[in-house]
């Protein structure tokens, strides 16, 4: 083979791997992507579903509890939330934070679902936005009022997808109660275990 048809074939070799390495690239994304929808899709499913049954208030909370320590990733939301403060405690006092900040979270925030009766949710478009995993952006259809747009940012821990954040008309969950917290625990003058009592009484 003369030395220039050699140089071309090598080039075109380099191309091709390049493309097939790129190929492969995109299909793991779009497959993640995929994944997220599917997994934000079942949670909005569960909401709706759990807001919209007759069981008692006492029962709502339960599930709705169990339904984001299953599917969100409550250690990271938590160590978020209580900022710099969480690398100065202990292991123990983070469990303790943790769980009173997922009871006032499911209090909270389980009011606010109520309003989710009769809705249907839509996907809009999904991104990849790297360390901050995947947002899926989607559309939730009120009875008698305007639609109410809703991000889910999610993204893989140990195989499964979990839930980080939720942005309600661009207003992000997670910021939010980070500056809630840290108000909390001013007034409570720096007391993580004064905090926790009054988060577990909300």
């Amino acid at each position: 083979m003369p030395l220039i048809e050699k140089d071309l074939f090598q080039k075109f070799r380099v191309l091709l791997l390049i493309f097939a390495f790129l190929s492969v690239g995109n299909i793991s994304n779009a497959n993640e992507i995929k994944k997220a929808e599917s997994f934000v899709e079942y949670l909005s499913d569960s909401i709706i579903s759990l807001v919209e049954s007759d069981i008692s208030p006492e029962q709502k909370h339960f599930k709705l509890e169990e339904l984001l320590k299953n599917n969100a990733s409550i250690n990271t939301i938590s160590r978020a939330a209580l900022g710099v403060k969480w690398r100065l405690i202990d292991e123990n006092a983070k469990k303790e934070f943790s769980g009173a900040f997922t009871n006032y979270l499911v209090k909270k925030y389980g009011k606010q679902f109520d309003e989710f009766q009769g809705a249907t949710m839509a996907v809009e478009r999904s991104i990849d936005a790297g360390k901050r995993g995947i947002l899926v952006s989607t559309r939730f259809i009120m009875p008698g009022t305007s639609p109410i747009s809703v991000k889910w940012q999610v993204w893989k821990q140990k195989d499964a997808m979990k839930l980080i954040d939720i942005i309600i008309e661009n207003i992000s969950m997670l910021t939010m109660e980070r500056e809630e917290i840290k108000n909390r625990l001013v007034s409570n003058k720096g007391s993580l275990d004064a905090l926790i009592a009054e988060l577990r009484s909300r």
